[in-house]
């Protein structure tokens, strides 16, 4: 070993995060069939896994993000269900380990201390997830009046101008 060298230690293989990436979507899937999603529509979110762990820099991994939420608003049911909450959390750990699966090469090793950053990250956005969510199901049911849904509609495209105002600025 040269002076002013560092040795790292044995890190993951890259080609775990595609692996993952299967087998998170596979989970999903099985969620899915859970919630009442029919064979056909499985299969073909099967395929979209198998696409995306073998290319996660595709659309397949844009597919595979979307086809979850589509699917649960076509059966339809209460928003706030358990079924929901782990799809939500599948989801979103599917887009995490698509991007690293899209950014590091397979024949690479990469250290787990190197992604303790997204893990907290994931963490932090799950653990607002869940309160939110709890905070729905403390609000009463029923026909929510239109000036309160005007209201509530103004203040979500304030927080998405926000975040882009806020995105162009960090360039």
């Amino acid at each position: 070993m040269n002076p002013g060298t560092v040795e790292l230690r044995r890190g993951w293989p890259g080609w775990l995060f595609r692996a993952a990436v299967g087998v998170v979507g596979l989970a999903a899937a099985g969620v899915l069939y859970a919630e009442g999603v029919t064979i056909t529509p499985l299969v073909l979110y099967v395929g979209l896994t198998a696409v995306a762990a073998a290319i996660p820099a595709s659309a397949a991994a844009a597919l595979l993000v979307a086809y979850p939420p589509v699917a649960l608003v076509v059966l339809g049911g209460e928003p706030v269900r358990p079924g929901v909450l782990v799809l939500v959390a599948l989801v979103h750990l599917l887009h995490v380990l698509c991007a690293y699966a899209a950014l590091v090469p397979t024949r690479s090793r990469i250290h787990p201390s190197a992604l303790r950053p997204a893990a907290l990250r994931y963490v932090a956005v799950q653990a607002g997830v869940l309160a939110l969510a709890g905070v729905v199901l403390l609000l009463p049911g029923g026909r929510t009046d239109a000036a309160v849904e005007v209201i509530g509609l103004a203040c979500a495209a304030g927080l998405v101008l926000g975040a882009v105002v806020l995105m162009r600025r960090r360039s």
